[in-house]
């Protein structure tokens, strides 16, 4: 959080029960635009929001109880805002209490791969033009870690020749894969031609004791036939040190439609919203903001 949140400051609010026993954390970003508090997700981070301690061998209707008390608890510890909004991880499967409390929500989707079918289970699962590019690939290419520096030139370059606009602040990715890396939880490859030494494509991977996650990547779109980017993916998927692999999702038509075909399970995680200020709520009724669905 300290990496990303280079905007405002950072929190964290916890409930715990008569015990004192941990009971859930909501982890947030906050900060201060032109008078208003925002409670918004940091740069570069896909999940936020609330995460539940469960007790052992906890009955399903009493974890809903758990669940609906916990929220509530953190709901109201939160400081005073304007705006709120969060994304939630796939773990996270039941808004109802903010429903109860006037909030809004969306439903987006990611595609997450469960590594312990094995890797034949898990190569038959992938489209076939995708297998194609891998075996493609192997031939062509090498696949070894790397620099900010030389990763960022390359990921600039490739959507410059694209004449698109890089969607990546470099100073939070910079922040960001320095601190993960460090900490031993991140992972920065380019995939290269062997003859040329060409960049064909690169991604960086962070995480944590349960789960993959392709936090962002670029491919060389005059070389997407050799199938680096798709190569590279294979590489993340097999290699990886957990059991689950979550591409972090997109709504964007094509890039979905790619990460589909490597066959992960289209699993749904939820966006969550509400707006305090009147005078905000107006505003945002001539102002579309991108990450709220108004």
């Amino acid at each position: 959080m300290d990496a990303v949140c280079v905007k405002g400051d950072w929190s964290v609010v916890i409930s715990y029960d008569k015990d004192d026993n941990l009971e859930g954390v909501l982890m947030y970003h906050i900060r201060k635009y032109r008078g208003f508090t925002f409670i918004l997700m940091p740069m570069m981070t896909f999940y936020n929001g609330i995460y539940f301690h469960y007790r052992e061998s906890i009955k399903v209707h009493r974890k809903t109880s758990f669940q609906h008390a916990v929220i509530n608890k953190l709901l109201d510890q939160l400081p005073s805002y304007d705006l709120y909004y969060q994304q939630f991880s796939t773990a996270f499967d039941n808004w109802l209490p903010y429903y109860w409390r006037g909030y809004r929500q969306s439903t987006r989707y990611t595609y997450v791969i469960d590594r312990s079918d094995g890797e034949e289970q898990l190569w038959s699962a992938l489209k076939g033009n995708v297998r194609r590019h891998i075996n493609k690939a192997k031939e062509l290419c090498v696949i070894e870690k790397t620099n900010f520096k030389d990763f960022w030139t390359a990921l600039e370059t490739s959507f410059v020749e694209r004449n698109r606009p890089v969607p990546f602040d470099k100073n939070v990715l910079s922040r960001l894969i320095h601190a993960m890396t460090n900490e031993g939880s991140g992972e920065l490859l380019l995939c290269k031609h062997k003859e040329t030494g060409q960049v064909l494509a690169g991604n960086f991977i962070a995480y944590d004791s349960e789960r993959s996650y392709y936090v962002c990547g670029f491919y060389n779109h005059k070389e997407k036939n050799i199938g680096g980017m798709s190569y590279l993916l294979w590489h993340n998927i097999i290699n990886a040190k957990t059991r689950y692999f979550d591409f972090e999702g997109s709504m964007i038509k094509d890039i979905e439609f790619f990460f589909r075909t490597f066959g992960g399970k289209m699993t749904p995680h939820y966006k969550i919203w509400k707006v305090n200020n009147p005078l905000l709520r107006l505003i945002l009724k001539f102002k579309k903001v991108d990450f709220l669905d108004q």
